[in-house]
């Protein structure tokens, strides 16, 4: 009822009457809300400051009646006046004997026996025991007033009463103006539509008053009787040139390499091109029994005559269906039974005569090149491999389903997010226009992982040499990376990454089978125990591999350098020297190898002094000792060595 009532409404009383109604309900509620607040708090305030003074009142009056000293109570009892809040109080003992009573009554309060009455003031009672030692000496009783709350509280009632009259006018004038703003701009469209409707369009537009939202409704409005105007313009120009333009259709139609066939509701064909008639010679030809007699399902120009002799059936009879009930179908694919050529074939109603137009191509050649594209794009998407083909500006046109399944669907080769991305020098782009391929081996992003890949990128040149795509297949090689870090930690020790004992077996076992002559090292660290013990193992571990560092420094790349356990190391080279050049030379690679371990160390502010026990072994290429036992004597050295007085070599 009320929503009908204001759909009823005219615009201004609908712009007029939510704003004022609005407006005047918001400043009510928010002036109540105001009072009803200050009432809570200014009452929970007033009860709060009367129990602390009550409390405070009562600590102090347990001397005074142990005593019964009336005229000290009454001091300590004329502190709550204070408060002007506070209009009586009351002190009696344990056994309800009156002690003191103070008296701040207002005209319309008095006492009754021990209790208060008034006539026109609201007040509250706030009781409190008086104690010593957890004794109950008497009871103090304060009375106070809530006149004041109530007078504040009808102050603000009264304050915002005259704010929302205020409010409700200056709402009353805001609504008219905006009444103003938006109604009069209205009118003047509502009149100027009548008047499109009644007379059409004219050269009269309206006025932009303001730069507004109205404004630009009034704008478009002008615009849409310019577009109007032009349109009929157009359609003017256009009525006079349609019969020009029928001519001018039925000589393309003719020029179509594609048939065109018109056929009405009853099959017959009322139209045909010249591709067409040559799509189907017996169009325009009738077909006759032996008796001389039209067959009856080829009289004249009928859709049945050229189609009867090709196949599927169910396509047939759905042609001539969607023929017969004037509805379009999509192009569908048949073949002669005899010539097997193929025939892609739709129809389309024709609006006015319920005509159908069917769209006849030949389609052999192309069905079969369409099948071996097919054929070639599943082999391209059944690839394992990642495959893309990209254009010259390096925009992505295939890809097949590994690709997108690790790489997703990107539409550009910049989108392929490589951890060291590929510059394309010129000795790149000459290798790959002369080879015609290039392969890099980098890390691609695949699914929030890193991928180690191999990139083959080839070309594809066209007919004129030319260079028209390329094909870029990414091979995921996280397989061999894996088995190579598999092999690596196998042979390898996982803290300082030197070879391990089962490395050196081999390698000294290499190094026997090939008769070659091989210095074996034991080395062994002194002070490592008391670098672990001072300075943590952290430290130590940090140590191993600075000693691991330094080691390999001190000899060549080709030599072996192991850990064997802790802080035990061994190492093996060969001299190329003759005999006795190779003995000489060997005590200075031995005093470099430990004048480079008593370099300094700094680690996380710590200064470890460390050294080194080294034992030496000389096997030589004839000498018949096994590999463990060669290993046993370079430790016999080393620990003659560490007996010696330790920083120092001992040679087997």
């Amino acid at each position: 009822m009320i929503q009908h009532w204001f759909s009823a409404l005219p615009l201004r009383k609908k712009v007029i009457y939510p704003i004022w109604t609005l407006l005047t309900l918001s400043s009510l509620v928010l002036g109540a809300s105001v009072a009803h607040f200050v009432g809570i708090t200014h009452s929970a305030n007033l009860y709060t400051r009367t129990s602390i003074l009550a409390q405070g009142i009562a600590s102090n009056l347990s001397g005074a009646l142990i005593f019964n000293d009336k005229e000290t109570g009454l001091d300590q009892m004329n502190a709550l006046s204070f408060d002007p809040e506070i209009i009586a109080a009351h002190v009696e003992h344990v056994n309800n004997e009156p002690f003191a009573k103070l008296d701040n009554l207002p005209e319309s309060c008095q006492w009754k026996d021990k209790a208060i009455h008034c006539s026109d003031s609201v007040f509250f009672a706030v009781t409190h025991p008086i104690t010593l030692d957890n004794e109950h000496l008497g009871n103090l009783t304060v009375w106070a007033s809530k006149d004041n709350m109530f007078k504040q509280r009808n102050q603000i009632i009264v304050i915002f009463l005259i704010t929302s009259i205020i409010l409700s006018v200056l709402a009353l004038i805001f609504a008219h103006g905006l009444h103003k703003l938006i109604a009069t701009p209205l009118l003047s469209l509502f009149h100027s539509m009548q008047g499109v409707i009644k007379k059409g369009v004219t050269n009269k537009r309206l006025d932009v008053l303001h730069p507004d939202e109205i404004g630009m409704v009034t704008h478009c409005f002008n615009e849409m009787l310019d577009n109007l105007s032009h349109r009929d313009d157009l359609l003017t120009q256009a009525f006079q040139s349609l019969e020009d333009r029928n001519h001018y259709i039925n000589q393309v139609l003719d020029s179509i390499e594609q048939g065109l066939i018109v056929i009405s509701p009853s099959k017959e064909i009322t139209y045909y091109n010249p591709a067409a008639h040559l799509l189907f010679p017996e169009i325009g030809n009738q077909s006759y029994n032996n008796n001389g007699s039209l067959t009856p399902n080829c009289i004249l120009h009928t859709a049945y005559c050229i189609l009867h002799e090709f196949e599927p059936s169910a396509r047939i009879n759905e042609l001539l269906q969607h023929i017969e009930q004037h509805k379009r179908l999509l192009p569908v694919i048949i073949r002669h039974q005899l010539t097997g050529v193929r025939y892609q074939i739709s129809s389309y109603p024709i609006s006015g005569e319920q005509h159908s137009l069917l769209h006849i191509e030949d389609i052999t050649t192309r069905y079969a090149a369409e099948q071996r594209q097919r054929l070639a794009e599943t082999i391209f998407d059944q690839n394992p491999s990642s495959v893309v083909v990209l254009l010259r500006d390096m925009s992505v046109e295939t890809k097949n389903t590994a690709f997108i399944r690790y790489f997703g669907d990107i539409n550009k080769l910049n989108q392929l997010v490589v951890r060291h991305p590929v510059k394309f020098s010129y000795r790149i782009l000459k290798q790959l226009l002369t080879r015609g391929s290039f392969q890099i081996k980098t890390d691609v992003s695949s699914n929030g992982e890193w991928l180690p890949c191999l990139i083959t990128i080839k070309i594809i040149k066209n007919s004129e040499n030319k260079v028209e795509s390329f094909v870029v297949s990414i091979n995921d090689k996280t397989q061999d990376v894996k088995l190579k870090q598999l092999r690596f930690e196998a042979n390898h020790d996982a803290l300082t990454h030197l070879a391990n004992r089962q490395n050196a077996h081999q390698t000294l076992l290499k190094y026997q089978q090939s008769n070659t002559p091989v210095y074996i090292l034991f080395l062994d660290l002194d002070g490592f125990k008391a670098v672990n013990d001072t300075y943590g193992h952290q430290c130590g571990d940090d140590l191993l591999k600075i000693i691991a560092q330094r080691l390999k420094n001190s000899v060549s790349k080709d030599d072996l350098v192991a850990r064997l356990a802790g802080d035990e190391f061994l190492l093996a080279f060969t001299l190329t020297n003759d005999e006795e050049q190779t003995h000489n030379h060997i005590h200075i690679v031995l005093n470099r190898i430990l004048d480079t371990i008593n370099q300094p160390i700094i680690i996380n502010h710590y200064e470890p002094v460390i050294s080194a026990s080294i034992g030496v072994y000389y096997w030589k290429a004839d000498e018949n000792v096994s590999v463990k036992a060669a290993l046993n004597k370079a430790d016999k050295a080393m620990y003659r060595a560490k007996i010696s007085g330790k920083n120092r070599y001992h040679i087997a």
